[in-house]
């Protein structure tokens, strides 16, 4: 049979429609057969992470694992990605990590990890939010599919198919009773044979499979496939209707409007509190909760929307969201009496982050309200807020800053403060150099055993130190 041949495809099109060459049997192009064996470069990988993140202590061993995990899945589509897009993934993912080479900690780690997923989001096609939003859960449902399709004969697959779901869920409670309970680590502690890994290192070597392996799928994947969706009906009428939600707009309304009133008398105008109560303590009580009113309410905004037709129903939740402002506002102005009365905490310094993300996501939902732009407007700057957020906090030196305000502006919780790690020795050693001695928690400052241990924050941190005690020693 004669091939047929279809002139004037676009260059493009022939870019990214690297399935159109796929071999169905290995599931690669003409790129050749690398693909053949991604359970090898799996497991390389999983070896490879081990040493340079999992036997030391987190540093730049972490950056050069995430790189290690790029590079491998960038080598499977080594025919399917035109430079361009290479280059702007490398560039992501070289932004995403750079807190991490500051500090590895939990905003650094999930920086990291989005700016590989927005990297393979970028290699697997032009739609790269789509791919990268996709990534988590079609990650998880490609392990499954691919574990399904292990050919298993006889007793080894009755094995499999009896003990996989147990053994994985039994391996996760392990994990968390282990966090939790100091006997049960002590009990595992003892049964770990000499020269062979703990249970708790093969459980993670078991875990940076699961999360490495659809990153080395992702042609098999198709990140960009549609999904067949149907139209969204409304929510059920006995519930939501327009009725019921001017009802709940009229409510809300007036009960906001009795914290406001509140909140703008003992807060802000300086009203007396009744006897026996203090301005820390009427902070402390109603931050938080405030807080989370201020997130039920944006989530319910954002579901009343398809009611509001009318110029009331508009108006009344936009007085509810104006309201919901205030009551941020006023959450920001409690927490910062408490933190006059009690100290900053990383907590409270947290707190206060969170409030301004939620603020400035009230807005934008003004914004959109007025503007009539769609949800998806609204949420993908959202987003771009909390991620603005997260990413400023990962670089920033929190135990540093909380230490400099308890030494400096409030009371000092000198347990505390000895405890907040290396961060705060520079702070410590500036005003008060003799507050943590003989003390349990000292903050010390570590120095690298080799590059792996190595970080940016850490080596200025140092830097700082020595310059505090030539300054002292002049």
């Amino acid at each position: 049979m004669t091939p047929m041949i279809v002139r004037g495809v676009p260059r493009s099109l022939q870019r990214d429609a690297w399935w159109i060459a796929a071999d169905s049997q290995t599931g690669v192009g003409s790129g050749g057969t690398i693909a053949r064996r991604p359970w090898l470069i799996c497991v390389l990988l999983i070896g490879l992470i081990d040493a340079l993140a999992l036997r030391t202590g987190l540093g730049l061993g972490f950056v050069a694992a995430i790189f290690s995990v790029g590079a491998a899945a960038r080598w499977v589509l080594r025919n399917s990605v035109d430079r361009r897009r290479s280059a702007q993934a490398w560039g992501v993912l070289i932004l995403g990590v750079i807190p991490a080479i500051d500090l590895v900690q939990a905003t650094s780690f999930v920086m990291a990890l989005i700016g590989l997923a927005v990297f393979a989001g970028i290699l697997s096609g032009p739609q790269w939010a789509r791919a990268a939003a996709r990534i988590p859960l079609w990650g998880v449902a490609q392990n499954y599919r691919d574990l399904r399709a292990v050919e298993l004969r006889g007793p080894s697959k009755s094995l499999v198919l009896d003990w996989l779901m147990p053994a994985g869920i039994g391996a996760l409670f392990l994990l968390l009773l282990i966090a939790a309970n100091p006997l049960v680590e002590g009990w595992i502690t003892r049964i770990n044979v000499d020269g062979a890994p703990s249970l708790q290192r093969m459980i993670i070597w078991i875990a940076v499979g699961l999360l490495v392996w659809p990153l080395l799928r992702l042609r098999q994947m198709n990140l960009h496939k549609q999904v067949a969706t149907t139209p969204r009906k409304p929510v059920s009428v006995a519930y939501l209707n327009q009725r019921s939600v001017l009802r709940a707009l009229v409510v809300f309304n007036l009960i906001f409007a009795v914290q406001s009133v509140l909140d703008l008398g003992y807060l802000w105008g300086g009203v007396r509190l009744p006897d026996g109560m203090t301005y820390a303590n009427y902070a402390h009580r109603g931050a938080y909760p405030l807080m989370m009113t201020a997130l039920l309410a944006g989530g319910f905004a954002l579901l009343a929307q398809p009611w509001l037709d009318g110029r009331v129903m508009r108006g009344l939740l936009l007085v509810w969201i104006g309201q919901t402002l205030v009551l941020v506002m006023s959450s920001i102005l409690r927490l910062d009496l408490y933190v006059d009365s009690y100290g900053l905490t990383h907590l409270r310094f947290a707190a206060f982050v969170w409030m301004a993300v939620v603020a400035l996501g009230l807005v934008v939902l003004i914004m959109q309200i007025v503007g009539r732009y769609s949800a998806g407007w609204m949420l993908r700057r959202a987003f771009g807020i909390g991620l603005v957020a997260v990413y400023t906090s990962s670089v920033t030196n929190v135990a540093g800053y909380v230490a400099r305000q308890q030494l400096t502006a409030g009371p000092t919780d000198i347990a505390y403060v000895c405890s907040l790690g290396e961060g705060a020795k520079p702070a410590v050693e500036r005003y008060q150099p003799d507050l943590c001695v003989d003390r349990y928690y000292t903050p010390t400052i570590i120095t690298p055993q080799d590059l792996r241990d190595w970080g940016f924050r850490n080596a200025r941190l140092r830097r700082s130190l020595a310059q505090i005690k030539a300054e002292a020693t002049k």
